[in-house]
């Protein structure tokens, strides 16, 4: 039985939807709210087998990863999914990101993460010349010093999400209920858990349908959590909203009809 969302407001007018979504968890997770907003604007369904397919409607105004997404269609769930998060689009959306301050960007990350190594290294170094030269404790030691505190100074750097990013995945966090479909997924993702339940059993979507759904890694073309890890990476829990999981999966698969109940959605964890 076909049912569709009701439309709701929960996220923030500082950015869209798909770009929180990137914030809190990488362009699988932006990718994933650009699936559930086109299935809350029924410009998509989503099969119980989890195909995902185009409604025909009136031509309306799309953002870029929304189009593309449309483009993409008919598509299985996952499938659709990481497509998304490696195409152009959901690239373009992270710079920018990086752009207007939300993000770093990836050369400066490693930058830092280098200058880290360095001084590790050359503190390791200053030991080791301690051990069979004539340097004395006390420099290892004040070495030892200023090598917490370059560490100390530099890690807010290492992070790929600035302060402001960092502060609307708070804000975003702070806002989420369960009746508004974009900002659960953009916070948790559809792997995601809400109490006791994932985000997409939350949302109605058939077993089968999530089934299909794939939590990335961290290092995988396809995913990229701006918030966690190196320049993006897996993301779950409190730290950039959501906590991912595999999905399981059962043996009903009527392909004809539309996912709904409480709204529908598709896309990997992160």
């Amino acid at each position: 039985m076909a049912t569709s969302w009701t439309s709701t407001s929960g996220v923030s007018a500082e950015l869209w939807p798909e770009q929180q979504g990137f914030l809190a968890g990488g362009p699988g997770r932006a990718t994933e709210v650009a699936v559930v907003s086109l299935v809350e604007a029924g410009a998509l369904r989503i099969a119980r087998n989890g195909l995902v397919s185009a409604v025909q409607g009136l031509p309306r105004s799309w953002t870029p990863l929304q189009t593309f997404v449309l483009r993409s269609v008919p598509r299985p769930l996952g499938d659709l999914v990481v497509a998304g998060a490696r195409s152009v689009e959901a690239q373009s959306l992270r710079q920018n990101l990086v752009e207007s301050g939300y993000v770093r960007s990836a050369g400066s990350v490693r930058a830092v993460r280098w200058v880290r190594r360095v001084f590790f290294l050359s503190w390791i170094g200053l030991v080791l010349w301690s051990l069979f030269g004539d340097l004395t404790f006390g420099t290892v030691l004040s070495a030892f010093v200023g090598l917490m505190v370059a560490t100390g100074v530099t890690s807010p750097y290492v992070r790929p999400l600035t302060r402001a990013g960092r502060s609307t995945v708070r804000r975003l966090g702070a806002g989420v209920v369960t009746s508004q479909p974009v900002p659960l997924v953009a916070y948790y993702g559809l792997l995601g858990k809400v109490g006791k339940q994932f985000v997409w059993q939350v949302l109605g979507i058939d077993p089968v349908a999530a089934a299909g759904l794939r939590r990335r890694r961290k290092g995988d073309g396809s995913s990229g959590s701006a918030s966690c890890g190196s320049g993006c990476g897996s993301c779950s829990s409190s730290s950039c909203g959501g906590s991912s999981s595999d999905s399981g999966s059962s043996s009903s698969s009527d392909s004809g009809s539309s996912c709904g109940g409480g709204g529908c959605g598709g896309g990997g964890g992160d």
